[in-house]
C-alpha cells in the first residue's frame, strides 16, 4: 500500500507540468489534477528451458487464487530443479521465495526462500515439491523488493514421458519457415488444407488453410523482436505451445504497418515422427492514428477480426470503438480521433506495457459522445499496476478527459475475471451511479456518496439474467430458481424497473434478452421429476416474451412438452425440449424463437473489404460516406478529482464452474460439463473443473483401454441406476452429468479408469467399463452380464435416451 501511495504521488510531481499546461486550454472550472499512467514498473520473470527463453510471466502484487492461475506450465529438469531468469526492470530485488500448491490450491506441497539471490538467474530445487502421485502442481515464485512484492504463478510438472524439445524445435522451425517463401513444399506435409480454412483471409491462418496462406501470401513480414515462448499444455501426448510476437509490413500505400500476432501449435511426437495435431495464427494490425485511417467511405481497421467492439451515440456522427485492447473515439463533424485508453507506451517498446491480459468493454455513448466504459483484467501500468480487477472509467469529450470512477479488485486471472466480473458493470453518469453484480450479490454504488446498497444478493446462476450490452437486468426477488414468485427488471440507464409475478400457485424463472426483450418460463411444482440420468428437473411448461414496454409480445407451449432451458445468440433463442414418462424426462426436439424486435439501422456499421495484397480488411463504414481527410489527433488525459473509489466485493460464490481451454487462452465457461466438452472438441482444446481437475481433453487418451469391472447385477430392490451409483460410490468421485456428449467424448473419462454409466431408456442404465478402437466392453446390471459391441451398436443403443451419461472425476 506505501508503495502505490507514492507511486501515485509521484506521477502526480512528475506531470504538475502537465497540469499548468492543460489549464490553458481546458474548460473553465475544471479543478481536477491531470495524471498520467507511467510507465510499468514491476518486474518479470522467465524460465530457461532447453536452453530457451519460455513463459515470461507478468508480477501480480496480490496473492491471487491459485486455482485459477493456469495459465502456463513449466516441465522441471529430471533432477527436480528449475532455472528461472528475473528482469528487473530496475526493481532492487531483496528477496526470492517460492510455494508449490495442490492444483486445487488445498495443499502446500513445498515452500522455501533462495539463499543466493545476487544474480538475475536463479535455481530452485523443487524436486519434493511434486509428490509421487501427483503429477501437476502451482508453483508460486515472490519476489520482494523495497516496499513491495510481485507474484508470479505457474504449474509445473515432471518431465518423464514428455518431448518438449523436439515440440519447441519443430514449433520454432515451422514458424521460420512460414516467413520463407520457397519452404512452402516442406509446410504442406504437415498442412491438412481443406475447405475449413478460409483462404481469403490473413486474419486467422489455420492447418487447414493453404500454403500460401500460411507463409504470408505477398505481405513479406518483418518480425519485430524474437517470438515470447510459452508453453500452454504438455504430456505424454501432445504438447501445446504459444508464440507471440509483432511483425510489419508494408501496407497497400507503401506505409509499413505494425500487427501483434499469435502462433499456436498443438503438437504430437511419436517415435522420432513429428504431428503437427492443430495450427492457427491470428494477427491484428494495430491502429496507428499517425497512418492513414479515414478514407471516403469511414475508419480503416485493416486486417482485424470480425468481432470489433463498436457503439455510437444517438446521431451517429461520433462512434467509440475498441483496438488492440485500446479506446478510440472519433467525432465526425469535427474530425477529431482521440484514444480515449491505451496501457501500450507510444513508443510500443516495453513488453509489460503490451501485456494482452485486459480488455475493454463500452458501457454507453451518450448523445454528445461522452463514453462510459470499462477496463477488466490485468492492469498493465497506473495506480493498479499488478492488479486484476475492473476499473470504471468516463470520457468526458468536451472537457476532452477521462476519469476513473471506480475500481473492483479480484484475485482471478484476466479471463476469468473478465466472465465474472466484466459481464454485469455498468456505470449511470447522469446519476454518478455503479452497478455490479458479482458473488450473488448485485450492487448499487452511489459514487457521489460512497455508499453501496445491495439490491439482492444470493443469486445463484439461473436467477438472473443481463442483456448483451448491459443495461437491463432481470432477477428473482425471493424464493430458489425453482419457487421465486417474481422477477424485477430495472432497467440500468434510466433507473426505472418492472415488476413480472408468477401465476397463482406457480413460479417464475428468467430467461434472458433477445436484444431488449425480456424472456421468462412458467414452471409448476407438480411438474417436477428427475433426468435420465437420476438428476431433478423443474422443467417450464410455458415461455412469454415481454418487450421495453412491459407488454407481452409472444407467448409459447406445446402440448405434453416441456422446456429444460434456452440457449439466446443474438435475436435467434433455441428451446432444449423434453417430454414426460411417469416421472422420468428425456430429451425431445428442438426448436426455435427468432425476436420481433426491429432491428435499428446503424448509421455506422463494421463492415468487411478486400485488396488484392491484404485480402479480407475490417472498416467501419458511414452510410452517407466521410471526407478523405488527416484527422486532428487527441490524447485526453486522466484527471483525478477525488480519491476513485475501490469496491471490495465479497464473493464467496462456489458453484461448480467448467472452464474450456484451447488456441492458447481460456476460451469459454460453462455450468455444465457437457456443453464444456462439446466446445472443448470443436477447438481440440480441454475442460478444467474450478478445482483444477482435467474433465476432459481432446485426443489425450489410450486407444485402447479396460478397466476391469467384475460383472453385478441388481441389488434387491434395486433399480439398474441406483445399482450403478452403489458401484461407482466406491471410487470416492464426483458425479458430473456428461447428458448431450458423444460416446467417443465419454471414453476419455474411461480412461481415466473410471466406469461411465449410460442409459439405453429412462428406465436402464449399464455401465461402461472399456473399450478399444472398435468395440466397446459394458456390464448390464439387470442381467449381471459383461457384454462387447461396436461403437456403432453402442451408439445406437443410447440414443433413446438422448446421450445419457453419468460421468465421475476425481
Amino acid at each position: 500500500m506505501k508503495k502505490r501511495m507514492r507511486k501515485a504521488g509521484i506521477l502526480l510531481v512528475v506531470f504538475v507540468a502537465a497540469i499548468f499546461v492543460s489549464s490553458l486550454f481546458m474548460n473553465n472550472g475544471v479543478d481536477d489534477q491531470i495524471i498520467d499512467l507511467g510507465d510499468p514498473t514491476l518486474p518479470r520473470i522467465s524460465f530457461q528451458k532447453e536452453g530457451r527463453t519460455v513463459n515470461a510471466l507478468a508480477g501480480y502484487v496480490n496473492e491471487m487464487d491459485v486455482t485459477a492461475m493456469r495459465d502456463t506450465i513449466t516441465p522441471l529438469e529430471a533432477n527436480g530443479t528449475l532455472q528461472i531468469q528475473i528482469e528487473e526492470f530496475g526493481n532492487k530485488i531483496t528477496g526470492v521465495e517460492y510455494k508449490v500448491y495442490s492444483l486445487n490450491g488445498e495443499e502446500t506441497y513445498l515452500e522455501g526462500k533462495q539463499k543466493d539471490i545476487s544474480d538475475e538467474t536463479i535455481l530452485l530445487d523443487l524436486k519434493k515439491g511434486l509428490p509421487d502421485e501427483v503429477s501437476e502442481a502451482v508453483l508460486e515464485v515472490i519476489l520482494s523488493m523495497e516496499e513491495e512484492q510481485a507474484h508470479f504463478y505457474t504449474r509445473i510438472t515432471r518431465p518423464d514421458e514428455l518431448s518438449l524439445k523436439e515440440c519447441l524445435d519443430f514449433a520454432q522451425d515451422f514458424h521460420a519457415k512460414t516467413l520463407e517463401k520457397n519452404s512452402q513444399e516442406e509446410l504442406k506435409n504437415y498442412l491438412e488444407t481443406s475447405a475449413e480454412g478460409d483462404n481469403t483471409t490473413y486474419q486467422t491462418v489455420t492447418i487447414h488453410s493453404d500454403a500460401d496462406h500460411v507463409t504470408w501470401g505477398n505481405l513479406s513480414p518483418q518480425v519485430v523482436e524474437e517470438p515470447e515462448w510459452s508453453i500452454k499444455e504438455s504430456n505424454s501426448v501432445y504438447t501445446s505451445l504459444l508464440a507471440q510476437y509483432q511483425v510489419t509490413c508494408a501496407g497497400d500505400t507503401g506505409e509499413i504497418e505494425t500487427y501483434d500476432v499469435r502462433e499456436f501449435f498443438r503438437i504430437r511426437y511419436v517415435q522420432g515422427e513429428i504431428y503437427l495435431l492443430d495450427y492457427n495464427r491470428k494477427m491484428e494490425q494495430i491502429f496507428d492514428a499517425n497512418q492513414k485511417v479515414l478514407d471516403q467511405n469511414g475508419i480503416l481497421l485493416g486486417i482485424a477480426s470480425s468481432d470489433i467492439l463498436y457503439e455510437t451515440n444517438s446521431s451517429g456522427n461520433i462512434v467509440s470503438f475498441v483496438r488492440n485492447g485500446n479506446l478510440w473515439t472519433y467525432n465526425v463533424k469535427q474530425n477529431e480521433l482521440a484514444q480515449v485508453f491505451s496501457f501500450s507506451n507510444i513508443e510500443g517498446n516495453d513488453a509489460r506495457s503490451r501485456c494482452d491480459q485486459h480488455n475493454i468493454r463500452i458501457i454507453s455513448v451518450e448523445k454528445n459522445g461522452s463514453t462510459a466504459f470499462a477496463v477488466y483484467g490485468y492492469m498493465n501500468r497506473g495506480a493498479h499496476e499488478g492488479e486484476v480487477g475492473v476499473d470504471i472509467y468516463y470520457y468526458d469529450i468536451e472537457k476532452n478527459v477521462v476519469q476513473e470512477k471506480a475500481f473492483i479488485p479480484s484475485t482471478k486471472s484476466f479471463a476469468i475475471a473478465e466472465e465474472e466480473l466484466g459481464k454485469m458493470v455498468y456505470y449511470n453518469q447522469d446519476q454518478n451511479l455503479s452497478y455490479i453484480l458479482a458473488g450473488g450479490k448485485f450492487y448499487k454504488i452511489d459514487l457521489t456518496k460512497d455508499e453501496q446498497t445491495v439490491l439482492a444478493k444470493n443469486l445463484e446462476e439461473g436467477q438472473y439474467t443481463v442483456s448483451a450490452d448491459g443495461h437491463l437486468i432481470a432477477y428473482q426477488t425471493s424464493g430458489t430458481i425453482n419457487t421465486a414468485q417474481e422477477i424485477k427488471v430495472l432497467n440500468l440507464k434510466t433507473d426505472e424497473e418492472n415488476a413480472v409475478a408468477a401465476k397463482s400457485g406457480e413460479a417464475i424463472r428468467p430467461l434472458g434478452f433477445i436484444g431488449s426483450d425480456f424472456v421468462y418460463g412458467y414452471l409448476r411444482q407438480g411438474d417436477v421429476g428427475h433426468t435420465a440420468a437420476g438428476g431433478e428437473l423443474f422443467p417450464m411448461y410455458e415461455l412469454e416474451i415481454r418487450n421495453s414496454e412491459n407488454e407481452v409480445m409472444k407467448t409459447y407451449s406445446a402440448d405434453k412438452i416441456y422446456i429444460s432451458d434456452v440457449f439466446i445468440e443474438e435475436n435467434m433463442m433455441t428451446l432444449n425440449r423434453v417430454v414426460k414418462s411417469g416421472e422420468t424426462y428425456t430429451v425431445t426436439s428442438q426448436d426455435y424463437i427468432s425476436s420481433n424486435e426491429e432491428k435499428k439501422t446503424k448509421s455506422i456499421t463494421l463492415e468487411a473489404f478486400s485488396t488484392d495484397l491484404k485480402e479480407k480488411q475490417m472498416r467501419l463504414t458511414y452510410e452517407k460516406g466521410i471526407s478523405d481527410t488527416v484527422p486532428k489527433i487527441l490524447r485526453p488525459k486522466q484527471v483525478v478529482g477525488k480519491k476513485p473509489i475501490t469496491i471490495t466485493l465479497n464473493d464467496k460464490s462456489k458453484s461448480e464452474k467448467y472452464y474450456v481451454y484451447g488456441m492458447g487462452e481460456l476460451v469459454a465457461i460453462y455450468d455444465k460439463a457437457a456443453y464444456a466438452i462439446q466446445r472443448a472438441e470443436q477447438i481440440s482444446g480441454v475442460v478444467i473443473s474450478s478445482e483444477q481437475a482435467y474433465v476432459w481433453e481432446k485426443g489425450n487418451r489410450d486407444l485402447v483401454y479396460d478397466t476391469e469391472t467384475a460383472p453385478f447385477g441388481n441389488g434387491e430392490g434395486k433399480t439398474s441406476l441406483q445399482t450403478c451409483e452403489e458401484v461407482m460410490a466406491a471410487y470416492n468421485a464426483k458425479k458430473v452429468d456428461l447428458t448431450g456428449c458423444s460416446l467417443e467424448q465419454v471414453l476419455y473419462i474411461i480412461n481415466k479408469g473410471l466406469p461411465v454409466i449410460a442409459m439405453t431408456d429412462a428406465n436402464h442404465a449399464i455401465l461402461l467399463t472399456g473399450y478399444s478402437m472398435t468395440d466397446i466392453t459394458y456390464i448390464d446390471p439387470d442381467t449381471a452380464s459383461q457384454n462387447t459391441v461396436s461403437i456403432e451398436q453402442m451408439s445406437a443403443m443410447i440414443a433413446g435416451s438422448g446421450n445419457t451419461f453419468i460421468g465421475y472425476m476425481k
